[in-house]
């Protein structure tokens, strides 16, 4: 399989559920490959030129990754009809994007502009909250245009935009960036952000939070609490970090960086439990209920259920991609 034909099953594969992926991706690659040796049949000698426009030429009949997918996902597309279907999929990646984007800075700069006293959780709530319904209307209205179009009840709106579509699909428009390779960086990123988020936790005040009446603004955590704590939970961290990183640089899971992590996921874990059993780590005053203990004895079963979802998770995902 060349380079080219491994680029436009990819970009067909991608848009599957990931257990059809290989045996699909087998079928394809085949097909391409039958299908090229038919054209180059009668030549004895094909040259490595004449071997790449015939490639080119069997992709290009096959045409739209994302059609063919589609042929092979046999999802229904009964509220948009066929021929309007990728022009639905086109509009709904380019438009929503942008409003979702436009929505968020919008809630955001007027939520800090009009607000005398800002908190984080006013920010989150409006912005959350805006935004969805930002989103949900251009979705609803994307589709109403589009399904009045494939009845001709729209007035040529939908036509309008169907005309700003490129044109005929070419070999030309295949995402050459591996879906895989994609999809590590992202989840190392999200990661990122997630440890950033938790790093940070001993800082924040409860004011922020509209909790602040409670323990006068001060922090969610212990004031008592020892610093060597404090560090042992931030190099946890920097650990985690460190995982995600090699995943974002490298773009691959490799066996040894999924054994570190989850390793590193365990230990935290003991780590927590151990905080959680001997002192009160969040502050007194948040916590100061004659069920205290049992609020923390039901943290730490949350800690163990979360961290062995995550291994059991990570560990399938691994073994499907990998066909261990």
């Amino acid at each position: 399989m060349s380079a080219l034909t491994d680029i436009y099953v990819d970009n067909v594969t991608r848009h599957l559920p990931e257990d059809t992926r290989p045996d699909i991706a087998a079928e394809i690659t085949a097909t391409i490959d039958d299908m090229v040796d038919d054209r180059l049949g009668e030549d004895p000698d094909p040259t490595p030129d004449r071997t790449a426009i015939v490639e080119r030429e069997v992709l290009e009949e096959l045409g739209d990754p994302v059609a063919l997918s589609r042929e092979y996902s046999n999802s229904p597309q009964h509220l948009i009809g066929p021929s309007s279907y990728p022009l639905y999929i086109w509009a709904l990646r380019w438009v929503l994007p942008v409003v979702g984007l436009l929505a968020v800075l919008t809630n955001v700069v007027t939520t800090i502009t009009l607000s005398p006293e800002v908190q984080i959780g006013e920010i989150i709530g409006k912005t959350t909250g805006n935004t969805v319904i930002a989103l949900l209307t251009a979705f609803a209205a994307i589709t109403i245009i589009i399904g009045l179009g494939d009845r001709g009840m729209d007035g040529g709106a939908a036509e309008a935009m169907r005309r700003r579509q490129p044109g005929t699909w070419t070999v030309d428009d295949l995402d050459r960036r591996d879906s895989h390779d994609k999809q590590i960086r992202a989840e190392a990123g999200l990661g990122l952000v997630f440890i950033v988020a938790l790093a940070i936790i001993p800082f924040l005040p409860t004011s922020l939070f509209y909790v602040g009446h409670l323990n006068n603004g001060e922090t969610f955590i212990n004031p008592d609490l020892g610093i060597g704590w404090l560090l042992g939970y931030w190099a946890f961290l920097a650990l985690f970090a460190a995982v995600e990183i090699i995943k974002f640089t490298t773009a691959s899971a490799k066996p040894t960086v999924v054994l570190i992590g989850g390793i590193v996921d365990v230990a935290m874990a003991v780590f927590l439990t151990i905080a959680l059993l001997t002192q009160p780590v969040l502050h007194p005053e948040l916590t100061s209920t004659p069920d205290a203990d049992i609020q923390q004895m039901i943290t730490v079963i949350a800690v163990w259920i979360i961290v062995i979802w995550d291994q059991v998770s990570t560990w399938r995902t691994y073994r499907r991609k990998h066909h261990v």
